[in-house]
């Protein structure tokens, strides 16, 4: 079972820069990525050492919020053989389906295994309990989440320290790393990022695509059906 699992583990690794959108963003002078891989590093060898309660704090609260695919599935498999929790098919399963949602076939495989082991009683509550999980945990509520915290962003900074006096146009200080550039500069680089979470967004809804600067009115709409989506189950 190791070598199976750390091959899984090396291989989302290698698969995360393509697929996993929140961990894609780079904001300026972020070292996100490699942070997040020391804090991967981290749990799976508490896991290997037998610290499973720490090892599970870790996949369950810092990598899975994030959309770690790997942790998702970590936090499933130690729910099924009760390793640093009590033991809960149905829960694990849960998070199975979740870590299979980009439908990698080496989690998709463990999640219809198990799957196809409960009652359907067990099913029901598998159901409901994906359900909840997807609400927090998906990609789809992790990128819309991304898109309300740049959208609030910018608004921050666009009102924040600017150089004035006679220059034109006008320069934008960026807060966090104390770059400058034209609001025209930012307000391009913004949108570019804008588009790319936002299509992804509206492509797995199956809706027409949004503008990059919406109103808090479209967006609250675009929410509201991520809800929606949310509800629908189409993993078996």
């Amino acid at each position: 079972m190791l070598n199976y699992r750390f091959t899984i583990w090396i291989f989302l690794l290698l698969l995360q820069p393509a697929t996993a959108m929140a961990q894609r963003v780079d904001y300026e002078g972020s070292n996100f990525p490699s942070h997040t891989i020391r804090i991967q590093a981290k749990a799976e060898s508490l896991y290997l050492q037998g610290h499973w309660e720490r090892a599970h704090f870790i996949f369950e609260h810092e990598l899975s919020p994030i959309g770690d695919k790997y942790a998702q599935y970590m936090v499933g498999y130690m729910y099924l053989n009760g390793q640093g929790v009590s033991r809960d098919p149905v829960l694990a399963s849960a998070w199975y389906r979740m870590a299979a949602e980009r439908g990698i076939p080496e989690f998709a495989a463990v999640r219809d295994q198990l799957l196809d082991s409960l009652t359907p009683d067990e099913l029901a509550r598998s159901d409901a309990r994906y359900v909840e999980l997807r609400k927090e945990y998906s990609d789809l509520v992790i990128t819309l989440d991304i898109v309300r915290k740049e959208r609030r962003l910018r608004r921050d900074e666009t009102t924040g320290s600017r150089l004035g006096g006679g220059a034109s146009p006008v320069t934008v200080i960026i807060p966090r790393n104390g770059m400058a550039m034209t609001r025209e500069e930012y307000e391009s680089r913004g949108d570019e990022k804008m588009e790319v979470w936002l299509n992804y967004i509206t492509r797995e809804l199956g809706i027409d695509s949004v503008r990059a600067n919406l109103t808090d009115k479209e967006f609250d709409n675009l929410a509201a059906q991520v809800d929606e989506y949310l509800e629908i189950i189409e993993d078996r």
